[in-house]
C-alpha cells in the first residue's frame, strides 16, 4: 500500500464495477444473450471484462466488434442488451470483500459518500438496494448526464449534491477510467487493485494505492 500523508477529507465517492462489486458476469450475461440474438458468437467473462469501465454503450460496441459485426449495422443492439440486463442486474453479481465495513466505518466516521459509475442508473439502484450498499447521498449513473466517465460532469455532479469541494473529496476507483475522472475532477484518487483494470495505466499517480478494501479502510478510517 503506497500510504500518502493523512489528509483531512469530508467525502468519499465511489465507483461501482470492479471496486464495490464484480458485477462482470452478469454483464457477460446480458452482453451472450444480446450477441445471441444477433446469431453471433459469444465472449469468456475474461474479453468481456476487458470491455468494461466506458459505459454501456462502449461495452456493447466492443463486444459487436469483437463478434466480427459493424456496430452500426445493429442499432438495436444497445437497447437489447440492457433490456437484458435491467431485467435481472443481480444475478453473477457478488460484492468486495470489505465493501460495506469500509462503507459503515465511513459513514460512522460522519464522512458523505457518493458513488459516480458508468453502469445505467436503474439497474445500479437495483443493486444498491438489494446488497445493502451505501448510505449513498448521491448517486449518479453512466445515463444520469449527457456525459458519462471520464468526463469529469458525473464526478463533479456527485460532489455538488454532497455539498463539499473537490479538494475535500477521494474519489475510489478500480481503472483508468476512474483515474482520468479524478484527475480532470481535481479530486484525489485512490486505486484498488483487483477490479478490471486489465494493463499498466500510463503517468499513474494516485493519492493512495491498495490491494483491496480492507487496506483501504485500514488508512481512510479515523475515527
Amino acid at each position: 500500500m503506497t500510504r500518502p500523508s493523512p489528509a483531512p477529507f469530508d467525502a468519499v465517492v465511489f465507483d461501482l464495477d470492479g471496486t464495490l462489486i464484480d458485477s462482470a458476469p452478469g454483464m457477460r450475461a446480458a452482453a451472450c444473450a444480446m450477441l445471441a440474438d444477433l446469431d453471433l458468437p459469444q465472449p469468456d467473462l475474461a474479453t468481456v471484462i476487458g470491455f468494461v469501465g466506458n459505459g454501456a454503450p462502449k461495452l456493447v460496441e466492443r463486444c459487436l466488434l469483437w463478434a466480427g459485426a459493424v456496430p452500426e449495422a445493429h442499432p438495436g443492439a444497445l437497447e437489447d442488451f440492457l433490456d437484458h440486463y435491467t431485467r435481472d442486474p443481480l444475478s453473477g453479481t457478488t460484492v468486495y470483500d470489505g465493501a460495506r465495513d469500509l462503507l459503515a466505518a465511513l459513514a460512522a466516521r460522519g464522512t458523505r459518500l457518493g458513488l459516480c459509475t458508468n453502469k445505467p442508473e436503474v439497474p445500479t439502484r437495483a443493486i444498491l438496494d438489494a446488497f445493502d450498499l451505501g448510505p449513498f447521498a448521491s448517486v449518479v449513473g453512466g445515463d444520469t448526464l449527457p456525459k458519462r466517465k471520464p468526463d469529469p460532469a458525473p464526478l463533479l455532479r456527485v460532489i455538488s449534491d454532497l455539498g463539499v469541494t473537490a479538494v475535500a473529496t477521494l474519489y475510489v476507483g478500480d481503472s483508468i477510467t476512474d483515474w482520468l475522472t479524478a484527475r480532470a475532477a481535481g479530486v484525489r484518487y485512490v486505486h484498488v487493485d483487483g477490479g478490471y483494470q486489465t494493463g499498466p495505466i500510463p503517468d499513474f499517480e494516485p493519492w493512495l494505492h491498495v490491494a483491496n478494501l480492507r487496506e483501504a479502510l485500514e488508512f481512510l478510517y479515523r475515527p
